[in-house]
């Protein structure tokens, strides 16, 4: 398996089209961000994907089973539309779920950090809406969803903080342009390992020239490229990571979507190789070298959708 700077320019929110890189703001054109920079650019368009699966009810005058909730991964905002991307495969997952009854699939948007008059701060809070998958790339591993509460329109109700009324983060999230150079700096942001607050780590893209091989038909001995190619990261991320931006440090443009993490085998003291099974299920350990497909696959499914030029 294949292994998101926020503009808010008028004119393109009202039309609803994605921000591009060649549209960014003059800081980003005229100056290098810090990491920090990087961050703050992106973090409102990035949002958190979950699950829940509402059993059917239970025999007259007995209480159901409780509704089963999940975090499944992160996306990140395309289009004022409401539309969302992220990694096909977690969406997938409850669909796939044995468990009978109502599976619902939710976008959570993040609040704002705000101090509070007593030196805290409020954060780790989220307001949640429903949302539907419109479009599936299954070659490359993404999802296009759309919220049915749509955040710019007003239609999420806002937090209440003391006297303040707070409106949850949203913003549609700058999309690059071209080839990705090795080397170059990089970070992904999202909600890894069940984390309530925004997490990112950051490294260097690995290779831009990565592909996924498939057998030869005829021959299984033998192994060619496919059409699917993807980018190396690297850069340490963990299960929840998936669906997440990857953004260039320099510019907060997102240059990809993470999906995955090249797993390495287990080395005995003896370099042995072997594969090495638990309960039938093989062992391996995260490489450091995460899997990332480029942008330009998301911008041929805005495209198809006809949310993009």
């Amino acid at each position: 398996m294949l292994r998101y700077l926020i503009v808010l320019a008028s004119l393109l929110l009202g039309s609803g089209l994605p921000v591009f890189a060649q549209s960014a703001s003059k800081h980003v054109n005229s100056e290098r961000m810090t990491l920090a920079d990087a961050v703050d650019f992106v973090r409102p368009s990035i949002v958190q994907i979950t699950a829940q699966i509402d059993p059917p009810p239970g025999p007259a005058g007995q209480d159901g089973t409780p509704a089963i909730f999940a975090r499944l991964g992160t996306g990140f905002i395309v289009n004022a539309g409401g539309y969302v991307i992220t990694a096909r495969h977690i969406v997938e997952s409850p669909r796939e779920a044995p468990t009978e009854g109502t599976k619902r699939l939710f976008i959570r948007l993040a609040s704002p950090i705000v101090d509070l008059p007593d030196g805290t701060k409020f954060r780790g809070a989220f307001g949640t809406t429903e949302a539907e998958i419109v479009d599936e790339d299954a070659q490359h591993d993404l999802a296009l969803l759309k919220m049915r509460q749509n955040p710019f329109q007003g239609a999420m109700e806002k937090i209440q903080i003391g006297s303040r009324s707070v409106s949850y983060l949203h913003g549609v999230a700058t999309l690059g342009s071209g080839r990705d150079r090795d080397g170059e700096e990089i970070a992904v942001s999202g909600y890894p390992l069940e984390n309530v607050v925004l997490i990112t780590t950051s490294g260097h893209l690995a290779t831009a020239q990565a592909f996924d091989t498939e057998e030869v038909p005829g021959v299984p001995t033998l192994r060619m490229p496919n059409t699917a190619d993807s980018y190396l990261a690297d850069i340490h991320i963990n299960p929840g990571n998936n669906g997440g931006p990857v953004y260039s440090v320099d510019s907060g443009r997102v240059i990809g979507v993470c999906v995955a993490y090249d797993p390495a085998p287990v080395v005995f003291g003896d370099r042995g190789h072997e594969s090495v099974k638990v309960n039938n299920r093989p062992i391996d350990y995260n490489s450091g070298l995460a899997v990332v497909v480029p942008v330009r696959y998301v911008i041929d499914l805005l495209k198809k959708n006809k949310l993009a030029n």
